[in-house]
């Protein structure tokens, strides 16, 4: 059972990052300013529960995901199951008498109807970027009752943020690979918002020309790429010797000059509050020299 949550939960990480592609709400208002209050939450996505935690609204998270792991106070929270329409369902979403639904595009855009014709305001989170996630939480802190809260996080985080871009601005700027997943090989397109973690951090993603979230890519196209640094997350299982295992790879520079690095896969595939943690860690991988 364990070893099938471990991979049920990385299938729900790719799944998220390769699903989200918009944002809309279901009742017609993108505006922050035009909802109803959210006293009654349901988030569907660990990002969108740490966004909540983050602007100060714990108290009205009604439920939450499986996944929805951090922090750790949120196990308090009763579940509605899993992520998509196949493991949490709109009746299971009803019993908690919501007023407030927080999913992601992509993934829950079939509760729209729905929710709709229930009376229940449905927001679709699409944090494509590092300042799409900034902007979000400043929203979600509106929504919520919480503007001050979050405009003292967004402030905090936007502030962190150009100190390290200010900080690795003269630096040459390391290609880097980063594998979302390996089979079949998943990589983070310009469309991505961990593309602009790259960025901000001071460095240059090989597939940063790819018009798209994330695409699957060849494996020789990593090859023929030669990134000097490749980055994956911890929940693959990969090791340095496994990757070096791979045909071809041993010749690729990171390899060559041991920077594979593996992160937490949690941290960097959320886009929530601590974007600027992970932007801060590969920053500190790409430019060990530099302070910030």
């Amino acid at each position: 059972m364990e070893e099938y949550m471990k991979t049920v939960k990385k299938i729900f990480v790719a799944l998220t990052l390769f699903c989200a592609m918009g944002s809309a709400w279901a009742m017609g208002s993108k505006d922050a300013s035009t909802a109803k209050s959210a006293n009654r939450i349901v988030s569907l996505a660990p990002a969108n529960s740490e966004i909540l935690c983050a602007v100060g609204a714990y108290d009205q998270i009604v439920a939450r995901t499986d996944f929805c792991d951090f922090p750790a106070e949120l196990s308090k929270k009763p579940s509605v199951g899993g992520f998509d329409g196949k493991t949490v369902s709109v009746e299971t979403i009803l019993a908690y008498q919501p007023d407030f639904v927080y999913g992601t595009s992509g993934m829950h855009d079939f509760l729209k109807q729905p929710l709709e014709a229930a009376g229940i305001t449905l927001y679709l989170s699409k944090a494509d970027s590092v300042e799409a996630v900034i902007a979000e939480i400043r929203t979600i802190g509106k929504i919520t009752g919480h503007a001050a809260q979050a405009e003292s996080l967004a402030s905090s985080m936007q502030k962190e943020l150009s100190a390290i871009k200010k900080a690795v601005a003269k630096e040459a700027k390391p290609t880097v690979y980063y594998e979302v997943w390996g089979n079949p090989y998943m990589t983070v397109g310009n469309k991505s918002f961990i593309n602009g973690i790259i960025q901000a951090a001071g460095g240059t993603n090989i597939f940063a020309s790819v018009d798209g979230d994330y695409p699957m890519i060849s494996e020789e196209s990593v090859i023929a790429q030669n990134p000097q640094f490749i980055i994956i997350p911890n929940m693959n299982g990969e090791t340095k010797k496994s990757i070096s295992s791979r045909r071809g790879w041993a010749d690729i520079q990171a390899v060559k000059d041991g920077n594979v690095y593996f992160i937490d896969s949690d941290v960097y595939s959320r886009p929530g509050p601590r974007v600027i943690e992970a932007i801060k860690n590969i920053a500190q991988i790409l430019h060990p020299g530099v302070t910030f």
